[in-house]
């Protein structure tokens, strides 16, 4: 049967990695609430400081770090969506522990996937560049 979606994973895979996608969304909304966001080392100073200089009441703040912290949690989420559906195209796999996010079974591929450009760090950008030198050769 013909994929309706796309064709290199299955539409009930792809399906279930948005499904899976939607309940880290609801579960990051649901997570956020203003007793553990005073017990998730929020900086008090920081925060009289921003309300001070800023011209911020307290509760436009908070529920501005509210966000925040949602945003965090989905864009490491969405992360996740990338793994599963690039981890699961035929001949590729979820790289686990080995410091990348998805590696071609055969190994002549390591990805690390980045929801924007430019965040890769320096030690992962040495490490690329001394397995594209050794595949090389």
């Amino acid at each position: 049967m013909k994929n309706k979606y796309v064709n290199f994973i299955s539409d009930d895979h792809l399906l279930g990695c948005i499904g899976n996608l939607h309940k880290a969304y609801l579960k990051a909304k649901n997570n956020i609430t203003k007793k553990n966001f005073y017990s998730n080392k929020v900086d008090t100073i920081k925060l009289t400081f921003d309300t001070n200089f800023n011209n911020i009441d307290e509760e436009s703040l908070i529920q501005a770090e509210f966000l925040r912290q949602i945003d965090k949690s989905i864009n490491n989420s969405i992360g996740t969506f990338h793994e599963q559906i690039l981890g699961s195209i035929k001949g590729f796999e979820v790289g686990n522990l080995s410091g990348f996010d998805i590696k071609a079974k055969d190994d002549t591929l390591f990805a690390d996937i980045k929801n924007k450009h430019n965040t890769m760090n320096r030690s992962k950008q040495l490490i690329i560049h001394s397995l594209t030198y050794c595949l090389t050769k």
